[in-house]
């Protein structure tokens, strides 16, 4: 029986390869995608068009389930926000927009500016209250 087992042992050492492996500290951890896109701050022209929320970061999370924006190139904006409660509830939302050229996108006279980057076809909007990011929606 002895035999049997040191036999069995010695197959699975040479099925198993016993070579070691380590994984480095960054692959470790799970990365998001969305951080890994190359960021740059946005002009008026990427901005423009309809766009998905794709991620919900920080406070607005809590209270915001889903949020989608069309945004014209008339300084006009319509979108339509899903907040959380006992029965979620779409919003209307519209009204003027602004992008300084320190890249502060505001969504309507009363709204916080939030600093808006883009990255191919995604639109990331940081603020106070956290960050969103939006895919491009193309219409076909």
């Amino acid at each position: 029986m002895t035999i049997l087992r040191s036999a069995l042992a010695s197959l699975a050492a040479l099925f198993c390869g016993c070579a070691s492996s380590s994984l480095a500290v960054e692959g470790r951890a799970v990365q998001d995608e969305l951080e890994l896109l190359d960021w740059r701050p946005a002009s008026a022209a990427d901005v423009l068009g309809h766009w998905r929320v794709r991620s919900l970061n920080g406070s607005a999370a809590a209270v915001v389930l889903d949020l989608g924006y069309w945004i014209d190139e008339d300084g006009r904006f319509s979108g339509a926000a899903l907040f959380s409660g006992s029965t979620p509830t779409y919003e209307v939302l519209s009204g003027t927009w602004t992008l300084t050229s320190g890249g502060a996108l505001q969504l309507g006279a009363e709204a916080e500016p939030a600093r808006a980057e883009v990255a191919g076809d995604w639109l990331r909007l940081s603020g106070t209250q956290g960050s969103l990011v939006f895919e491009r929606a193309e219409i076909r």
